[in-house]
């Protein structure tokens, strides 16, 4: 993932912690204070939805069934599902923009 800012070319890698726990989408840069909105890649977003249902779904037949071992594997697919955007961002998007200007509208994946 290329972290840098399209208007200045900063380096913004360190801000992936504020970005994790801030819910907007918008921020400025740190460097230039241009306003910048996340690309978030239609790739991410499935990860996301594909393993939030798959939690989801383990999870109640785990409840209703009282199953450990549905239990167990909850936890193997809630853990699957929190590897896989890092490795993600690792390999396929290796130079996809996490960050646009603010005006722009989103990059085709």
């Amino acid at each position: 993932m290329d972290y840098r800012c399209p208007l200045c070319r900063a380096d913004l890698g360190q801000r992936k912690l504020i970005h994790a726990i801030v819910a907007s989408m918008e921020s400025d840069c740190s460097v230039c204070r241009g306003r910048l909105r996340m690309n978030i890649h239609d790739a991410e977003f499935a990860v996301v939805l594909v393993s939030f249902g798959a939690v989801v779904v383990v999870g109640l037949l785990a409840y209703w069934l009282q199953s450990h071992a549905l239990a167990l594997l909850l936890f193997g697919v809630a853990m699957a599902g929190a590897a896989a955007l890092p490795l993600l961002e690792n390999t396929w998007l290796r130079r996809w923009p996490r960050y646009v200007p603010a005006g722009k509208p989103p990059a085709a994946s």
